[in-house]
């Protein structure tokens, strides 16, 4: 029997798992961090464990989810990839998920600022940037406006990402805005007018495969500027230049595993810029499996060593819509109702939408509804 584990944090990460590695037939245990009712109205899912934090999940795992044969474990966030590598020797007897083949680690490349070395050192164009802590005063060389994020992903939390205009809003983020993050990398604003999301695999043999580009168009600006509209699209020779250098970013690291690079093209230069790395499956894959190329899939047979499967990515654009991140975009005013009404005309899919599996797709706008209504 095809058996694997999605561990983490539940959400659009964990779904879009479940959802891809169930149209192949593989049945789909989620240990996962608080609830997430998406998740639990997949006609995809197997088995489910809600548990309360990471250490209960990865001891749920060990406890319950131990079969005879070796088992795929895939990380649904950040934190839930360090705490698989950092409990590998617990985990090594009977499961098997993404790793780093060098002498570093996954959380060593969690780092923005290590990332931005690795991205300098490949060709990328990459913004200033510059670490500062809690508490700092701001640079007066800083180029603004600029970003503020969490220096770690898993060490901080979204909610800290902010925009400076000048030093003293800088100052001010600085000492009284960061709630849940000590450590953040302060970037350059890129005045972007679409992102590009590259999402891959690479495999144990060292080959590195992307299929498609993601190519953002537009975004929910009342909330960290989510994406709404997105093109999945065939790589042209301008952005299959910037695709060998993720290639060959993703070899020098020697990681196995589903990835995502993230770029921004900057409307002022016409630059492509580099902005992170992602090592673990992107919320964005599901745009990739629906437009021909199951990339959880295929990272699933190739840590058990089965033989690939062969897909045909679509040779020609198709569009997206984030469907909750639009409905968000209309409802906080980021865009009005004939903008919305619009972004519509074409579409060729959703994010959460399968015919086969269309109850998380309505699950996600009605279960609020239902959870308010409902008898206690």
């Amino acid at each position: 029997m095809k058996r694997a584990i999605v561990f983490g944090p539940g959400g659009v990460n964990a779904l879009g798992l479940v959802q891809s590695l169930g149209r192949e037939g593989v049945a789909v245990t989620c240990v996962l961090v608080g609830k997430c009712p998406v998740v639990e109205h997949s006609c995809y899912l197997d088995t489910i464990y809600i548990m309360p934090d990471l250490e209960s999940a990865l001891d749920c795992v060990l406890n319950k989810c131990v079969f005879k044969e070796r088992v795929v474990i895939f990380p649904s966030g950040d934190g839930a990839a360090v705490a698989l590598e950092l409990n590998r020797e617990r985990l090594q007897d009977h499961f098997v998920f993404e790793n780093v083949r060098t002498i570093n680690s996954i959380a060593y490349y969690m780092n923005k600022l290590v990332q931005v070395d690795l991205a300098q050192k490949h060709g990328f164009n990459v913004p200033f940037s510059v670490r500062l802590s809690k508490g700092d005063n701001a640079l007066a060389e800083l180029p603004y406006p600029c970003i503020v994020k969490p220096l770690v992903s898993c060490e901080g939390d979204k909610r800290d990402i902010l925009i400076a205009c000048d030093k003293n809003q800088l100052t001010n983020v600085l000492k009284n805005q960061l709630l849940y993050t000590t450590d953040v990398i302060v970037q350059q604003l890129i005045d972007r007018d679409y992102d590009y999301n590259m999402v891959g695999c690479s495999f144990s043999n060292g080959d590195v495969f992307i299929p498609l580009s993601i190519r953002a168009t537009k975004f929910n600006h009342k909330v960290q500027d989510a994406k709404t509209v997105c093109f999945v699209e065939p790589l042209d020779d301008r952005i299959s230049h910037e695709v060998e250098k993720m290639k060959n970013l993703i070899q020098d690291i020697g990681y196995v595993g589903l990835f995502a690079v993230e770029c921004m093209h900057n409307r002022v230069d016409d630059k492509i810029y580099f902005t992170e790395i992602n090592l673990r499956n992107d919320g964005l894959n599901s745009f990739i499996v629906k437009s021909g190329v199951n990339l959880p899939y295929l990272h699933y047979l190739d840590m058990l060593n089965l033989p690939l499967k062969k897909y045909i990515p679509l040779n020609k654009s198709r569009k997206y819509i984030w469907e909750a991140n639009h409905l968000s975009a209309l409802k906080r005013h980021s865009i009005s109702i004939w903008e919305w009404l619009t972004d519509l005309i074409g579409v060729n899919g959703f994010l959460f939408y399968y015919k086969d599996d269309k109850l998380p797709f309505y699950y996600q706008f009605i279960g609020s509804l239902i959870s308010k209504y409902s008898v206690k």
